[in-house]
């Protein structure tokens, strides 16, 4: 279950979403590049109101698949051209092996209740030699703290976690990879994954 924010708040998260633009789009384009090329299939996980999949569904062209537990948020990424919303949990994707060529967590990991299962999902449903490439905020930064404390007190999970932390978990699931810090308390991991990775592997 999606946490009470994302009922409450969905219209206040599709402003902020504005903040997107084709710039941030072809950044992370050039990050999923080039597993992820033209007519390619990607995954927007946690992907909420679907504005930055649409960007991208723009900028490489793609289609783009938006998993997110809030039907209040995905209710604004119903309609955007080439997105395709769909209710579902990161821990458990309703999706065959190796259906994606690519998948992009963008400030959402640490909202997962269930990171190892959703790593491992990522591993499953993205084909191998596929990218994946997660934006978050380092826990160790004084900032994130307080983001931390807020979002615990709304019932978040506030899972941050420290850019080593998140590329031995990914490596752990078969999606080995590097973080690059990206200004302030920001960094993205990218991976590639490996033949074979997640499968076999149930940890709920």
């Amino acid at each position: 279950m999606p946490g009470l924010i994302f009922r409450w708040a969905a219209p206040l998260f599709a402003r902020a979403a504005r903040r997107w633009g084709e710039d941030d789009a072809e950044a992370f384009a050039r990050l999923l590049h080039p597993a992820l090329q033209p007519h390619g299939r990607l995954l927007d996980l946690g992907g909420g109101t679907g504005a930055l999949a649409a960007l991208l569904a723009r900028v490489v062209p793609c289609t783009v698949t938006v998993v997110d537990p809030s039907p209040h948020m995905l209710r604004y990424a119903a309609g955007l051209a080439d997105v395709e919303p769909v209710l579902g949990d990161a821990a458990a994707l309703p999706f065959t092996d190796d259906s994606f060529d690519a998948v992009l967590v963008c400030d959402a990991f640490h909202h997962f209740d269930h990171r190892e299962a959703a790593a491992r999902e990522m591993a499953r449903v993205v084909r191998p030699g596929g990218a994946v490439v997660i934006a978050e905020i380092d826990a160790s930064a004084r900032s994130t703290r307080m983001i931390s404390l807020g979002e615990r007190l709304l019932g978040e999970p506030a899972g941050f976690m420290r850019p080593a932390d998140l590329e031995r978990l990914m490596e752990a699931v078969g999606v080995p990879g590097s973080t690059q810090r990206q200004g302030g308390s920001s960094y993205v991991f990218v991976g590639e994954v490996a033949p074979l990775a997640g499968r076999g592997h149930d940890d709920r």
